[in-house]
């Protein structure tokens, strides 16, 4: 049913309810009728000044069942809804404007840090992640004086030796942004070059992720890129990458260069853990035979084996790179340092101080073989440490343990969890280092790792200056960026056992509240019974540890312990529930799951209420996870474990609230390569045919528009997301192909665990599935290709790649997928000048003052200007605008066989599929570029799409952008020449489709036969194996509903089907009475003949015999029809009544020429 029509260009009158379609009560799990501000009760409002929760901040939402208000509130909207017409008329969605708002967005990527804070002459700089900024400080006055604009999502700092410049890696935009430092030049304190590298051929990036940066004197520097795993070289003078360096482990984030080395540790070390094995069973290191478990049965749930997480030497662990910078050569690796690696510095011995967190996966890891649970683990994932290594005595390697060892553990407030920034100080008699998951501070003594004292600072502090004392600054001090805070705490070291905070500035932070306090929950170890280890320890920046755990999981059915499950990314959950591999936590769907493969269970969460899935999973996980067996601690509402009722609230929304970071390869004009788009139909088309037999169709259970499913038949599993791939290298529920004892795995782990070439396993290595790989670089997360884009436009002439990012920037722009911003300096005169792109021209922002880009461009290079372009994202950025999702019709979750993506054609250029998060006002995007259409939304999240033109013909993609907001997955539909041309094209696309129609004929499904026919399914035309008609068919079924479906699209109660029954001679004789009528009263004729010669009273006049009832009972049997024997037998005397009095009408009508009454 449509659920309701806005015209375009002008709306009826509607009260204000202040509800979009998508912002109902169960779609949002927001109860908010604005009209007369009606709320659903909340436990979670209160006021910002009181640290509780303001209506504004949280919007208020339910964790629970809704009450009994609540249920009469959505009754009375839903009344409210079609009094208007909204339920029973139609909603067309308004196709947005080109007008642009001058303010933009900030989305909350996660992004991780290096060095993000440093001191130079009397000024701390220090990045403005959530704001795209770097704010720069007076030390004297302690206040900000100055707001550089760089990329999007600054995280490190470098200042080059001769202080002339400030380097800035910018996480999501991929440049380094080079910011003048000298005090002399009209410059001063802005943007004068950014530095790339663009790929001219593909127009993707080639410098993703930057994030440490570290100088070797003034003409080269080094920058790490972190998901690249390379180390990029630069020629300083001109701004440009000179050499890729590799590095064998994954995700390098912290470089240094110290004297004429510079070191490189890779965040994501990994501990030589893996399952447990291999080809030879010794029950220690190998207590399965793998290639049993994992390639010739691929045994999903280990069933049958005995599994443990062990620590294997066989396992690379290379955690420190030392490289010769005169040479850029390898010098040595220096292994088994840790597992997740913070923060680096070096001193002037050599002696390298890495801040680390190592993890204990493996002391609770023998579930198989001893019954390892949670209580092995003793609340102690972690061992916080900070680990030197004396490079100058052979790599001695000594760990400090910040805490007591288990079984000891530390005083709970006064734990140091997830080590982050280390700073020696000038003398190198004190290494000061922050703990991010206790908000500390402290000072440690570097030569035997005594703790000399510690302050706390505010939330997940991540990064340490140690400016110069001076006469006007004659205090030792620490300035401290607390990263999720959003503060700088200035703290007094003079005494290092006696620190305190003498200041906190806070920085501008555009973050939404409850998102901001959910991150700090996230972060905060204080969550755990130990206080060593928070949420944010497993999954760093909203990602993986790349690890594998045994936690409380429930037995799979048939198990006999508990299988080790890998860690899985807190990004992109919005709309992916149930979480996890087990398809349990946050489930509201029920049915099977891993514990229950052959049984339905109830769920545990509300459909309609999103964030109740992750408070499910929030719980479940203090509870257990969290929680040291044996500790009963409840909090304020009563519940087990630790956090407040208002922050697991907080957490739980902002667990919906991460996305993932744009696509790692997608062009800067957001269109998709034809690699990507092959991979795009080989995985949800036309499958991996190379694999095991009839094929391997991924998208059948990784579904768009998320690429994930729920309720795997079989196995109970969730089928997790392919988004973000390129960044994970262990894989499967329990990493079964990520073992050492495979030749082909252990040459991809000597080269350092290339995310490419592992997931190249699932499918088994064959070529010709490898542009599926390009599709998980390129297919979109909610961004468009342009967001964060950057051109500096200085007195070099823009090159040929950069000139066509600007046409690509500003077409976006005028598209509205980007708010295009230019910032810079009027050289001239040493002012800040700021232009919004908009009409085709750069608008000054504050003045009248608008210039062309030939104008902009000129300026720049004569001098008079420097101005750098970045690509912003719109105002709908944070956690009430989810990313939208598009896909094919049907529930989103469900497993459901093909995925049948729509045909459309010159004659029809509309397609119906399924829509969710969209707002009221949307673009239209065909193949990266934004079309005219128009949109209507129908209930149950049905939609349908009407293009103006008609794009080329074959495989196109289409998206959604709901205006200044994200845009949605890309659709695939296909374009054919006409009618029948589409028509065959999906009959070649689903060989099974008139199988699919039969079945569901004769199941009554009504929805999947309206859903087949807007797909372009035949339904009105004979079925080619046999030249039945699907009426006919519905009508010998007796399902009444389907026959009233068909006539009403058109199907002609007259047409027979190859012998010449017609749909009444059908429902007559297997006595559907309802049916009979319909067809009588729809006009069918009462005289017709079959081929041979009965008339559809005929079908019924012989005397009941045995051989008449065998006769049924055999057509019943065979044909699967629901008709029972004995209700024919009593049926048929008044089905030949009722035709019989039709026929005599029928008589009586030729005879008198006046229409027959209507049977009583």
């Amino acid at each position: 049913m449509i659920v309701g029509r806005f015209d375009i260009a002008r709306r009826p009158f509607i009260p204000d309810l202040s509800l979009s379609i998508n912002s109902l009560p169960w779609a949002k799990g927001v109860i908010h009728v604005s009209a007369n501000n009606l709320r659903a009760p909340s436990r979670c409002n209160r006021s910002a000044t009181s640290g509780k929760r303001s209506e504004t901040e949280g919007n208020g939402y339910m964790t629970q069942t809704p009450t009994r208000r609540t249920r009469l509130l959505i009754g009375l909207v839903t009344l409210l809804l079609t009094h208007v017409g909204i339920a029973s008329g139609g909603v067309h969605v308004a196709v947005a404007s080109s007008t642009i708002q001058p303010s933009t967005g900030h989305p909350s990527f996660l992004s991780p840090h290096a060095r993000p804070i440093a001191a130079a002459n009397s000024f701390i700089y220090v990045v403005n992640t959530p704001a795209d900024s770097v704010d720069v400080i007076d030390r004297t006055t302690e206040t900000i004086i100055q707001r550089i604009p760089v990329g999007i999502d600054p995280v490190s700092l470098a200042i080059r030796p001769d202080g002339l410049e400030l380097w800035v890696s910018n996480h999501i935009s991929d440049t380094v942004s080079v910011v003048d430092l000298d005090n002399t030049s009209p410059a001063y304190h802005h943007v004068i070059a950014t530095i790339q590298q663009l790929n001219g051929r593909t127009k993707a990036t080639q410098f993703d992720e930057p994030v440490g940066i570290a100088f070797a004197g003034n003409n080269k520097a080094y920058v790490a890129l972190s998901s690249e795993n390379l180390i990029a070289v630069i020629d300083v003078k001109q701004r440009r990458v000179v050499r890729r360096i590799s590095i064998p482990a994954q995700d390098p984030r912290a470089i240094v260069v110290r004297g004429e080395r510079l070191y490189v540790i890779p965040f994501e070390s990994n501990n030589q853990t893996q399952l447990s094995g291999g080809n030879q069973i010794d029950g220690d290191l190998v207590t399965f035979n793998a290639w049993d478990h994992s390639i010739r049965v691929n045994n999903v749930l280990s069933l049958g084996h005995v599994v443990d997480i062990v620590k294997n030497p066989a396992v690379p662990d290379k955690d420190l790179f030392i490289f010769d910078t005169r040479t850029d050569k390898l010098i040595s690796t220096v292994d088994s340092l840790g597992t997740l690696l913070y923060g680096l510095d070096v001193d002037s011995r050599g002696r390298v101080f890495i801040a680390q967190a190592d993890a204990r996966n493996d002391a609770n890891g023998l579930s198989g073989t001893q019954k390892h649970g949670l209580e092995e683990l003793e609340n102690r994932a972690f061992l916080n440490q900070i680990t030197r290594v004396d490079t100058a005595d052979q790599s001695f390697t000594t760990r400090l343990d910040l805490e007591p060892l288990p079984p000891e553990h530390p005083d709970r407030e006064k734990a140091l969890a997830t080590p982050f920034a280390v700073r020696l100080n000038v003398d190198e008699s004190v290494l000061f280092a922050t703990a991010a998951g206790s908000n500390q501070l402290f000072a440690m003594n570097p030569d035997n790792g005594d703790i000399i004292g510690q302050v706390t600072v505010n939330a997940v502090p991540r990064g340490i200056a140690l400016p110069e004392v001076t006469a006007n600054h004659p205090s030792q001090q620490a300035w401290v960026l607390n990263a999720v805070a959003n503060t700088v705490s200035v703290v007094n070291v003079t005494d290092p056992s006696n620190m305190s905070v003498t200041s906190t500035i806070t920085l501008e932070d555009p973050t939404h509240p409850v998102f901001k306090r959910g991150r700090t929950a996230f972060n905060d170890a204080l969550a755990s019974s130990t206080g060593t280890f928070s949420c944010a320890s497993c999954h760093p920046d909203g990602h993986t540890d790349q690890l594998l755990w045994i936690l409380k999981t429930p037995l799979v059915t048939a198990g006999n312990q508990i299988m080790p499950r890998s860690t899985m990314p807190v990004r992109g959950l919005s709309d992916t529930a149930p979480y996890h591999w087990d398809g349990i936590p946050g489930d509201p769907f029920g049915g099977n799951n891993s514990e229950h493969i052959y049984g339905l269970v109830e769920p545990n969460a509300l459909k309609d209420v999103p964030s109740s899935t992750t408070r499910h999973l929030v719980d479940a996980s203090l509870a257990s996870t969290m929680l040291q067996t044996g500790d009963e601690t409840t909090n304020d509402a009563d519940q087990t474990g630790y956090l407040s009722h208002d922050e697991r609230d907080d957490l739980s929304r902002f667990l919906l609230g991460v996305s993932y970071p744009p696509a790692q390869r997608r062009a800067f004009d957001n269109t998709l390569s034809a690699r990507a788009k092959k991979g795009m139909e080989l995985f949800n088309i036309t499958g991996d045919v190379g694999g095991t037999p009839g094929g391997n169709f991924c998208g059948d259970c990784h579904r768009m528009p998320f690429l994930v499913s729920t309720n795997t038949p079989g196995t109970g599993m969730d089928a997790p997301t392919w988004r973000g791939a390129y960044d994970r290298w262990l894989i499967l529920p329990q990493g079964r192909l990520n073992i050492i004892d495979f030749d082909f795995f252990a040459d991809v782990a000597n080269d350092g665990l290339d995310e490419q070439r592992i997931w190249q396993f699932s499918w088994g290595g064959r070529p010709a599935f490898d542009p599926v790989w390009n599709m998980v670089l390129e297919s979109s997360t909610g961004y468009s290709g342009s967001l964060g884009r950057q051109v500096t436009l200085n007195s070099l002439a823009p090159d040929k790649i950069h000139t066509s990012l600007m046409d690509a920037l500003e077409k976006s722009a005028a598209e509205g997928a980007v708010v295009l911003i230019a910032t810079g300096v009027d050289l001239t005169n040493g002012e800040s000048r700021s232009f919004l792109f908009k009409d085709g021209q750069y608008e000054e922002t504050g003045n009248s003052t608008a210039m062309s880009r030939n104008q902009l461009v000129q300026h720049s290079r004569e001098g008079k200007i420097i101005v750098t372009l970045t690509g912003h994202h719109g105002v709908q950025d944070d956690i009430r605008t989810p990313q939208p999702g598009l896909w094919t019709l049907g529930p989103m979750h469900a497993q459901r066989g093909r995925q049948l993506f729509p045909v459309i054609h010159g004659d029809d250029l509309t397609m119906s599929l399924m829509g969710r998060n969209l707002s009221d006002e949307v673009y239209l995007i065909v193949d990266g570029r934004r079309v005219e259409g128009s949109i209507e939304k129908y209930t149950n999240e049905r939609i349908k799409v009407t293009l103006a033109n008609l794009p080329p013909e074959g495989l196109r993609f289409l998206q959604l952008q709901n205006r200044d907001g994200l845009f949605t997955n890309d659709f695939i539909f296909h374009v054919a020449e006409d009618r029948d041309h589409a028509i065959a094209l999906q009959n070649r696309l689903d060989p099974e489709r008139e199988r699919a129609i039969r079945d569901a004929i004769q199941r009554g499904d009504v929805v999947t036969i309206a859903r087949l026919f807007d797909e372009g399914a035949p339904l009105l035309s004979a079925f080619s194996s046999d030249g039945s008609m699907p009426l006919v068919l519905a009508a010998m079924s007796g399902e009444d509903a389907i026959v009233e479906y068909l006539i009403s699209i058109g199907a002609n109660v007259s047409t027979p089907n190859r012998d010449g029954n017609t749909a009444l001679h059908l429902a007559a004789f297997m006595c559907h009475p309802t049916v009979v009528q319909r067809l009588l009263d729809h006009g069918a004729p009462i005289d017709a003949r079959s081929t041979s010669g009965d008339t559809p009273a005929d079908t019924v006049r012989d005397t009941w015999s045995q051989g008449l009832a065998g006769f049924y009972s055999n057509l019943i049997n065979g044909g699967h029809f629901k008709q029972e024997l004995a209700v024919i037998q009593q049926r048929r005397p008044q089905i030949l009544k009722l035709l019989t009095q039709y026929e005599r009408l029928y008589t009586h009508r030729d005879s008198h020429s006046t229409p027959p009454l209507a049977m009583q």
